[in-house]
């Protein structure tokens, strides 16, 4: 490693050189469109087209390898270097674009500073204007202190980073492969379940419960929601009794099989947890209370999340999509359902509940292994990697 004495600090206006080429756009020609993504991830390409469909006429051409950013969001990371499959497009006056040399700037490192978050700050301390009116000044901009080490380390540090990046990346392949995996053996296993079950309707073991709930204008009324594509419930702020109005609320109880009547087509189905207990769901819930002794709410709540549970629920929701496409309480209570003896169920309840643990805990891993690259950035900017 070289020293830390071989650093320099330089502006950021000495390596970062704005070019100019503008165009006028022909109605004719055909034209790349780039996207600036937030959060130093990047640029792409939008898309392809004709002049006529471009509004503003007076534009910049940028061209592969240049470092880009947006004057409007360079506060929100939306920076990078233009990918050579951009090469040629085009951009309005809100983007700078700039030259550098590489035998002083490493493209890579100048990535990493992207993804990093140096940008991010530099930009920060070079806007002025209101929290919600901020604008980026250039002068300011270039003229921030960047630490930068000779091109020797900037390659070793680009290297290390590539190489951690490289092996995180493969780590979350894996673990995405094992998912599913499991997520494939329980439904395998879910099928042996019911390969015997008797198939009975949903209104015979899982009827449809509203408990009513009288109004007080003083009181408070904290609503339960129910997250699309079996992602559970969440919490809503509470109402206060004069915001109900008209609105029709009924209690939830822990256990309950719930369901979004406009949502449910898309997996908007959950079942109570027991600190969802006392909270409120409006008409637009259905709530269904299972007889125990044939029926666990967990395991009715997994058959309608597989594609054949969902099958009938999309067709017991007829209309449009969106908020025309309404379950129907009838329809829903017609429903037949797998029925295997409670012994079983239970015992895939208790194998679904270890794997969810599992899986829990790897993403508890998976956070801090998403947080490995940023301290990694931070402590290789410092000239301590």
């Amino acid at each position: 490693m070289m020293k830390f004495k071989d650093w320099k600090m330089v502006k950021l206006g000495e390596v970062l050189k704005r070019q100019y080429y503008s165009v006028e756009i022909d109605d004719l020609k055909k034209y790349k469109r780039l996207t600036v993504k937030t959060k130093g991830q990047g640029i792409t390409l939008r898309d392809e087209v004709i002049g006529a469909e471009i509004g503003t006429k007076n534009q910049y051409k940028v061209k592969g390898n240049q470092f880009l950013l947006s004057k409007i969001d360079a506060m929100n990371g939306a920076f990078g270097i233009i990918p050579q499959e951009c090469d040629g497009g085009v951009i309005t006056g809100n983007f700078w674009t700039y030259d550098f040399e590489e035998i002083i700037l490493d493209r890579n490192y100048l990535n990493y500073l992207c993804v990093g978050g140096v940008f991010t700050k530099f930009s920060l301390e070079a806007s002025e204007g209101t929290t919600n009116r901020k604008y980026l000044k250039e002068e300011a901009f270039l003229d921030q202190d960047l630490f930068l080490p000779p091109l020797p380390e900037q390659q070793r540090i680009v290297a290390h980073l590539t190489a951690l990046q490289n092996k995180i990346e493969a780590i979350k392949r894996l673990r995405s492969e094992q998912e599913k995996t499991v997520k494939n053996l329980l439904y395998s296993l879910f099928v042996k379940t019911i390969e015997k079950a008797e198939w009975v309707k949903m209104g015979e073991v899982a009827p449809i419960i509203r408990r009513d709930v009288s109004i007080s204008e003083n009181g408070f009324y904290p609503e339960l929601g129910i997250r699309s594509f079996g992602k559970g419930t969440f919490h809503k702020p509470a109402l206060k009794g004069l915001e109900v109005g008209t609105k029709r609320l009924y209690q939830i109880e822990t256990s309950d099989l719930l369901f979004s009547n406009v949502f449910a087509w898309e997996g908007a189905i959950a079942v109570a947890q027991a600190k969802d207990h006392g909270r409120f769901g409006s008409h637009r819930f259905i709530s269904c209370l299972c007889d125990t002794e044939k029926i666990l709410p967990d395991f009715l709540c997994f058959y309608f999340l597989t594609e054949a549970g969902m099958e009938k629920i999309n067709k017991a929701s007829p209309g449009g999509a969106g908020r025309n496409k309404t379950l129907g309480l009838t329809k829903l209570e017609q429903i037949e359902v797998p029925i295997p003896t409670i012994e079983h169920q239970r015992a895939f309840i208790l194998t679904q509940a270890k794997l969810q643990a599992a899986k829990q805990l790897q993403s508890t891993q998976l956070e801090s292994l998403n947080g490995l690259l940023p301290s990694v950035l931070d402590k290789a900017f410092r000239g301590e990697l």
